[in-house]
């Protein structure tokens, strides 16, 4: 499949401001089920971008206004094809749980079996998590398992969480939206010792009546590790595996890792943010 994604962020500001700092995260990777043909990101005011590479392997592009400015905008406009992932009759089923011992000790791994900025691996959530599991020994079938839970039980809402929500919060409240979906996810799949990891990123909704939710905006979901089988892409906000409809911008422990833009600047807080994203499927 060929994507053309566009991702346009408007920051209005009541005052004139300056100094301005910011990391984009919003080049779209290139690994082995998507290739990213070309990306351009373009801000105004006009600044010269850099990039480096980020301890996760993510591209960052970054930029400095030292200059007073009222509005900043920031657009990224990006084609990307992807290939098909797995099919039904090819989930890893039949590797079971006791083979998590082998991957503990990684040192690649390490990051994504422990506690991070939003993924608090509390008592309770162990607790939830041993429930989840249940009589299940498969690592695939208890990480489907716990992304039907979030999405059979947890109410998908706007406005109730922040981007500082952890998932403790998540957990005992059970609402959110793609974001906090994904921490709650990673917290149990960490709790029972899979590996698991925050994806940002895209999806194309293929469906008739445009019924997934979030593709008004960028999108969140998680991958688990499992052993021998490589990292499988699991949505919680649509209870889906990942397909190539899915288009990745970056991986990470949890969303600090991960936003499509962070930054710092001098000046009062904007009166406003406006996003608008949108994915399109192009003919090949």
């Amino acid at each position: 499949m060929r994507f053309y994604i566009y991702h346009r962020t408007v920051y209005l500001y009541p005052d004139l401001v300056n100094n301005s700092f910011n990391e984009l995260r919003l080049h779209p990777l290139t690994n082995d089920f998507q290739q990213c043909k070309s990306s351009l990101i373009s801000v105004l005011p006009s600044t010269r971008l850099r990039e480096y590479l980020d301890l996760n392997g993510n591209l960052v592009q970054y930029f400095e206004i030292p200059t007073n400015h009222n509005k900043l905008t920031i657009e990224a406009r990006s084609t990307v094809t992807t290939v098909s992932r797995v099919d039904f009759d090819q989930f890893p089923y039949g590797i079971q749980m006791d083979t998590l011992k082998d991957i503990e000790q990684r040192v690649n791994c390490r990051n994504y079996l422990q506690d991070s900025t939003y993924v608090e691996l509390s008592p309770e959530a162990w607790r939830q998590a041993i429930d989840l599991q249940g009589n299940s020994n498969d690592v695939f079938q208890t990480s489907y398992q716990i992304m039907e839970f979030i999405y059979s039980n947890y109410e998908y809402c706007k406005s109730t969480t922040s981007v500082d929500t952890s998932s403790t919060t998540v957990i005992r409240d059970k609402k959110g939206v793609c974001q906090d979906f994904a921490h709650a996810a990673l917290t149990f799949c960490r709790c029972l010792g899979i590996p698991a990891r925050y994806v940002s990123g895209y999806f194309y909704d293929h469906t008739k009546d445009q019924s997934m939710r979030g593709s008004e905006a960028s999108h969140a979901w998680i991958e688990v590790l499992v052993n021998g089988r490589g990292w499988f892409g699991l949505d919680p906000t649509n209870n889906r595996v990942v397909d190539e409809t899915y288009i990745i911008l970056g991986t990470g422990k949890d969303y600090r890792d991960v936003a499509p833009i962070t930054g710092t600047y001098f000046g009062r807080l904007p009166t406003s943010m406006e996003v608008d994203v949108s994915v399109m499927k192009q003919e090949d």
